[in-house]
């Protein structure tokens, strides 16, 4: 997307106050971590597999749903356009695209960590832990679906 905004790239540079406000987002994620009651986090579910049977597993539902709930927002528009939420406009998390810091990559470093073989199971907990950690200082934007598509789509 390229208007009088200029590109929505730009949201990844440090200086932009976009990306400033990405970054409040996901500040503070390691004291909440300390602190948390999600049963998530307090069960001893364990899973196998493959790395990436594992990632496949993990990245469109439990990790997903958990960005979307532990990373609340206190947004009614997109942060780029300024389209406002409504029965017709969703907003979406977006992950920071840049130097591997999307959700799936977060997500892969973090089985990466707890892996040992395709016999050893490791406790869900203990990745999505590690998950969570990983976004501390790594902006989370708040984009309408069409600026999120254009954001992912035109690396």
């Amino acid at each position: 997307m390229t208007d009088s905004m200029g590109s929505i790239h730009s949201i990844n540079e440090s200086d932009n106050g976009i990306y400033k406000q990405g970054i409040e987002r996901t500040k503070n994620a390691l004291d909440k971590l300390e602190k948390t009651k999600m049963r998530c986090f307090n069960n001893d579910c364990v899973i196998g597999g493959t790395k990436n049977d594992i990632l496949s597993h993990l990245k469109g539902g439990p990790a997903k749903n958990l960005v979307n709930s532990w990373f609340k927002c206190n947004t009614d528009k997109c942060d780029y356009c300024g389209e406002p939420k409504s029965k017709t406009t969703q907003l979406d998390r977006a992950h920071c695209n840049k130097d591997s810091c999307d959700r799936s990559s977060l997500l892969e470093k973090s089985i990466h960590i707890h892996y040992i073989d395709e016999q050893t199971p490791i406790k869900i907990k203990d990745i999505l832990k590690t998950f969570i950690k990983y976004h501390e200082g790594i902006p989370l934007f708040i984009l309408c679906k069409k600026c999120h598509h254009i954001y992912d789509n035109n690396v």
